[in-house]
């Protein structure tokens, strides 16, 4: 008969282990999922997750999760070393496809509900559809295909409550096609900082003067030859600083000879007074000299197309022959302020004249102005390129940049007085309303 020995039993694993294995286990079921469920919504995150799979049964799973790790360390070191280069071929794209799917994807069809963009057919209700997405570090650029029965009034109409829905300071809708609108959301905001005076170009490009910055980043650039710009905004707004940043970029072309600045400033030459040696013409205290320049710039202007009459249909400045800019800082103390009537018709007469005739010939008007009502400026439609600085009323912006102009974006009535030189530019041609430019403190 066997005797019976007693068996050693392995002792239990402890509780807490047990309870940290159920977790981990849980916790990878559950990322699974989640990663499965996300597929399933968003079919675009299949493909890096099956070029990983794909990877992992090339090499192995060490190694696929070694060459992930290089992968990083490059892209890293790259970004560090050229961040230029890094951002125009990689950096861009990541950032355009991360806020693709965590920003906008996730909370896209809410959003379109909730700010009245659905269309309900039936039992089906649709939606405008993310078409692409360009990202920068100053902002989004969403293109979206619209449904059947919506038009751009109708996205304009929401663009605030777009903004607030994607933490954007501002939501702008440009038309791209018809059927299709890029949605512009500003995230970032270069122009809260003083811009540094900018570089002055040793060859002047009279279709692109540098005068200030974007609200992308970029220079903002001004055409003068063949053009007329209105400045309008209030007291301390900043009309000064881009009339002087104007006359900045164009100063190589001033010297050369190649331009000509005829100058009026009925303050005295308190605000013009001090690039006295940069113009050609100046007046500043006598309002019968201001009335005779403006006549001498319409002779000018008549004796050119007479000349130029089937020749050309853009005079081409030249030493001999500049392209001649008219500065006038507070136009309508001219056209409506002046108590002198006949001075005064005088003076609107010569503006009508050289807005309405001057372009071609390369006699640009240049003006600044304070009070944008029609009965103190009549001719402001005549400016094919209108700045509208910060603005007291609202109503005020849709006289500076045409109808519709706030609702397409152009908040001059929101700008801070901290922020001068802060505007929107709209040009002939264009419907909508684009980010100006920033003061600039360098006094020429």
């Amino acid at each position: 008969m066997r005797s019976s020995q007693p068996v050693a039993r392995r002792p239990p694993p402890p509780r807490d282990l047990v309870d940290v294995f159920v977790v981990l286990v849980i916790v990878l079921v559950a990322g699974w999922l989640l990663v499965a469920w996300a597929i399933v919504k968003r079919p675009i995150l299949s493909v890096p997750v099956a070029a990983y799979v794909g990877v992992v049964v090339w090499l192995g799973e060490r190694d696929a999760q070694a060459l992930v790790v290089y992968a990083v360390v490059v892209l890293v070191v790259w970004r560090l070393v050229h961040k230029r280069s890094y951002q125009r071929l990689v950096g861009r794209r990541l950032r355009a496809g991360f806020r693709r799917l965590w920003v906008y994807e996730r909370r896209w069809r809410s959003t379109m509900v909730h700010c009245g963009l659905g269309k309900r057919y039936r039992l089906r209700e649709s939606v405008p559809t993310i078409r692409r997405v360009r990202s920068t570090s100053w902002g989004d650029r969403v293109l979206i295909g619209l449904v059947a029965g919506q038009c751009t009034e109708d996205v304009e109409a929401v663009a605030a409550e777009l903004a607030h829905s994607f933490r954007a300071r501002a939501c702008r809708v440009r038309e791209d096609r018809p059927g299709r609108l890029w949605l512009e959301f500003a995230t970032g905001d270069p122009l809260t900082e003083i811009v540094p005076a900018l570089p002055i170009p040793e060859v002047v490009d009279l279709h692109a003067v540098p005068v200030g910055l974007q609200e992308n980043g970029e220079a903002w650039r001004l055409r003068v030859l063949g053009t007329h710009l209105l400045i309008a905004g209030a007291t301390g707004s900043g009309k000064g600083s881009v009339l002087w940043s104007l006359l900045r970029g164009l100063a190589p072309a001033i010297r050369a000879g190649r331009v000509a600045v005829w100058a009026i400033d009925p303050k005295g030459g308190m605000e013009l007074g001090p690039g006295r040696a940069l113009f050609t013409r100046f007046c500043g205290d006598e309002f019968e000299a201001m009335a005779r320049l403006l006549e001498d710039a319409v002779a000018v202007m008549q004796d050119r197309a007479r000349r130029l009459a089937g020749v050309t249909r853009l005079h081409e400045p030249t030493v001999r022959e500049p392209l001649i800019l008219v500065v006038v800082d507070e136009v309508a103390t001219l056209s409506a302020y002046l108590p002198d009537r006949k001075l005064r018709e005088r003076m609107a007469h010569s503006l009508g004249l050289l807005l309405t005739q001057g372009r071609a010939v390369g006699v640009s008007v240049v003006a600044a102005l304070q009070d944008p009502r029609k009965e103190v400026l009549s001719l402001r439609n005549l400016f094919p390129a209108r700045v509208g600085l910060r603005l007291d009323e609202p109503l005020q912006i849709d006289m500076v940049l045409g109808d519709g102009a706030r609702e397409q974006g152009a908040r001059c009535d929101r700008i801070p007085s901290s922020l001068p030189g802060v505007g929107y530019v709209r040009l002939d041609g264009d419907r909508e309303p684009d980010p100006g430019p920033r003061r600039l403190r360098h006094r020429p």
